[in-house]
């Protein structure tokens, strides 16, 4: 985190205590105390927040996908169109045929001088040479130390059975079947945004990702159903665990990478990891809240707050006086704020433009929270 970004969170922090909170107290659009989350300032600032994330992430995910299919889908097209000619269905699906290494014996009769050497390469077919340097760059392990297609899609499928399982065991028919596949489906679409975004900028956008998928959710379940906030909610977890799970991982497999380690091992390491994770987590977390109230004075939660808004607001519940207005104006205006990050990347000007994530970031922080936090 950088100067600009501070600044950016300064800026927010400023138009959400300065301007905001005290227009909306004196307005009678938040009557309750300051600092309560729903019926005072600083729950009503949360709406405008939202708005900002909300607008950021659309504009950013989209021109990602965008810039994606422009710059790989004629590649991608390309490679569909042979595999189909070639009748090769497994490359379609991104799986490639196994190729067993061996050598072949030389005649001892033919020699190789440099001459004789240079002669024959350039006799290869320009295509025969294209494919042996893609094979030499397309090695970056041993093949013993890979995981094979088998062992990942198998794996994806187990832990797909074990999601639907574990939300249906928790919630029960509070979340239906079909509610539970599109969120999955989502996670795994947008956790290759997220991971591509990571490789690119070192930000994995996750909570732009969650925004996203709960705005996607209040079009598919109707504000009718008594149960859209845990649906959306649960839409948004998932989309957001998943992404920020493959960034992680990523991450790790890149530095496993340059340090020569193996990937099978760091694979079934993260397997575990996150297995044993989950336990511990919930333990560590019922832990706290057997001693400390969740949410109270020392552990405040905003984060959980934020989400719940989010939820109501894409559904349209719950918003105070005047909050769908102001939200709506600061959407739109940090709609075209972040296009015009997007025109000037690598330009001067760009740091001048506040970035909608962190301005939002800026407005929900009370600056008591940011005091007691340790530098």
């Amino acid at each position: 985190m950088g100067p600009t970004i501070t600044l950016h969170m300064l800026l927010g922090t400023l138009i959400g205590w300065g301007l905001l909170s005290p227009l909306a107290k004196s307005r009678g659009w938040a009557m309750g105390p300051v600092d309560d989350w729903e019926s005072g300032s600083q729950g009503w600032i949360v709406w405008v927040s939202l708005a900002i994330m909300l607008a950021d992430s659309v504009i950013n995910l989209g021109w990602l996908v965008v810039r994606s299919l422009t710059s790989y889908g004629p590649q991608v097209y390309n490679n569909l169109q042979e595999n189909i000619r070639n009748g090769n269905m497994w490359g379609i699906f991104g799986f490639r045929q196994s190729q067993n290494a061996s050598y072949t014996a030389l005649s001892s009769s033919e020699h190789f001088t440099p001459q004789n050497l240079y002669s024959r390469s350039r006799s290869v077919s320009p295509s025969r040479k294209r494919h042996e340097k893609e094979e030499l760059h397309e090695i970056d392990a041993p093949p013993a130390h890979l995981v094979s297609n088998r062992a990942v899609l198998g794996l994806l499928l187990l832990s797909i059975v074990f999601c639907v399982f574990a939300i249906r065991l928790v919630f029960g028919a509070l979340v239906p079947f079909y509610a539970i596949f599109l969120s999955i489906i989502l996670a795994l679409l947008l956790s290759v945004m997220g991971v591509r975004a990571q490789g690119e900028t070192d930000l994995n956008p996750v909570s732009g990702i969650s925004k996203l998928t709960q705005l996607a959710f209040a079009l598919v379940i109707p504000s009718s159903n008594p149960n859209s906030v845990t649906v959306n909610l649960l839409a948004g977890a998932v989309s957001e665990a998943g992404a920020l799970q493959a960034g992680d991982m990523m991450q790790d497999l890149k530095t496993g990478h340059l340090l020569g380690a193996s990937p099978k091992a760091q694979f079934y390491g993260q397997i575990i990891g996150s297995a044993v994770g989950a336990v511990v987590s919930a333990g560590v977390y019922t832990l706290y809240t057997s001693v400390y109230e969740i949410p109270g004075g020392m552990f405040k939660v905003p984060t959980g707050y934020v989400w719940i808004f989010t939820a109501r607001l894409v559904i349209g519940k719950g918003l105070p006086r005047m909050a769908w207005e102001w939200a709506l104006g600061a959407g739109c205006l940090f709609a075209i704020l972040t296009l015009l990050r997007i025109k000037g990347q690598g330009r001067w000007w760009q740091a001048w433009i506040p970035g909608g994530i962190a301005v939002a970031v800026g407005l929900f922080c009370d600056l008591e929270s940011v005091r007691r936090k340790p530098h």
